[in-house]
């Protein structure tokens, strides 16, 4: 999938596209962090992954090109969140270009879920070393 041609602007999108070969869906990623500011900068951090067609050798499909993505947030306009709590697993992520900027969408399915708008947005991958894990 490309990169959809609504957030191709933002900067470090083209990065995150070409980390996977294709746009993600953010499909079962988990958020590790959310720093929210009340003026200046705020923050999203979620890792995520690609399934393989490859099973193991207990019936789990392979994972590969994990990745921690920072979304930072320039000026937060708006939130709309729940469901926080110890696992914070998402089923998709999406982005939208709004009239006042951008609006991240956290799609539920174990724990948090909501929207974050903001005027800006930026983009960092990350190669996953796991030492988030406690």
């Amino acid at each position: 999938m490309s990169i959809p041609a609504e957030i191709a602007a933002i900067r470090g999108a083209t990065e995150l596209h070409d980390w996977f070969g294709y746009w993600p869906s953010f499909h079962d990623a988990e958020v590790l962090s959310l720093h929210l500011n009340r003026v200046g900068t705020s923050s999203l951090q979620v890792h995520t992954w690609e399934i393989t067609k490859e099973v193991d050798d207990r019936g789990y499909f392979v994972t590969s090109k994990h990745a921690v993505v920072e979304f930072t947030f320039e000026a937060v306009s708006g939130l709309s969140l729940n469901g926080f709590n110890h696992q914070n697993v998402i089923f998709g992520l999406e982005i939208e270009k709004t009239d006042s900027g951008v609006r991240l969408t956290l799609d539920q399915c174990y724990g948090l879920a909501g929207s974050i708008e903001a005027n800006e947005m930026s983009i960092r991958v990350a190669s996953d070393n796991r030492s988030w894990i406690k």
